[in-house]
């Protein structure tokens, strides 16, 4: 079994074609490889035919079709079928995550790259909270930087990088956990289509909800406004008692990390203003 320390969480994976035919560990996982320990969750590959039955929790039909269903043996059915006829069939409960059928002539890339749909749902068994959002480190201290789809996260994530040499440690999603009082973000290999990511953990100073602005001000959340602009941002659970402990967990963050919002222009402008405002948050 191959090892892989991600944040608090330990995955093992087994049961894999060689790496030459699943090239994707060498530059997706290896930065996470640990030589020893014991899997928190434990993915495998297990070909085996299974016709979609249970009570169908979600469907989407967007480039691919998707579906989860609730099976009565007590595991969710996750399914992506795409355009060209390739398929992927996986079998998840929250301490294993079984590959049962893939069809897309992707070298293993497809079917890793479509565990971020259900991975974080079992990292929350471990106490991990993850948001859509970038994961910037700046001087040993780090925020999360979100907001709706195309406001500009990436760009202003990548001028933090250029103009004050900060690092990416994740592009599009934001795993935090609580040690010793404190809330820390780290890297995980699932970054959406930015690609970018380190596996580096950094203490949460803030949350920042970007929002375009024709000029450039830092305005800190309170109360039902900050619930209401952080809610979205969460992957949430598909049952009921991951739901639960999301809330629980949501409810200790936001006790702990301030939300921020910052309206910005798409200009190095807007780095100086929340490097400012950041550097005066105690």
């Amino acid at each position: 079994m191959e090892l892989y320390k991600i944040g608090p969480v330990t995955l093992g994976f087994q049961g894999f074609p060689k790496y030459v035919d699943w090239p994707f560990r060498d530059w997706k996982l290896d930065a996470y490889k640990i030589s020893e320990g014991q899997p928190d969750v434990v993915v495998s590959y297990a070909p085996e035919a299974v016709t979609p039955q249970g009570k169908l929790l979600e469907e989407q039909r967007f480039m691919t079709a998707k579906r989860q269903l609730w099976c009565e043996d007590g595991y969710l059915l996750w399914q992506q079928s795409q355009r060209d006829g390739g398929l992927l069939q996986y079998k998840i409960t929250p301490q294993k995550i079984t590959l049962l059928t893939d069809t897309t002539n992707t070298f293993g890339l497809a079917a890793l790259e479509a565990m971020t749909f259900f991975i974080f749902d079992c990292f929350m068994h471990k106490d991990v909270l993850t948001f859509h959002s970038c994961v910037v480190e700046h001087n040993g201290r780090g925020f999360l930087l979100a907001g709706a789809s195309g406001v500009g996260k990436s760009t202003h994530a990548r001028l933090w990088r250029d103009h004050k040499n900060a690092l990416i440690l994740n592009s599009d999603r934001g795993s935090c956990y609580m040690q010793d009082g404190k809330w820390l973000a780290f890297g995980t290999p699932w970054c959406g289509t930015g690609g970018e990511q380190i596996n580096r953990q950094v203490p949460v100073q803030a949350m920042v909800i970007l929002q375009q602005g024709e000029y450039n001000r830092v305005t800190p959340l309170q109360g039902q406004e900050r619930l209401m602009e952080v809610m979205p941002q969460v992957f949430a659970g598909w049952d009921s008692a991951i739901q639960e402990k999301m809330i629980t967990l949501l409810g200790d963050f936001l006790e702990t990390v301030p939300v921020l919002r910052l309206e910005c222009t798409p200009d190095v402008r807007a780095v100086d203003a929340l490097y400012d405002y950041l550097e005066n948050l105690q």
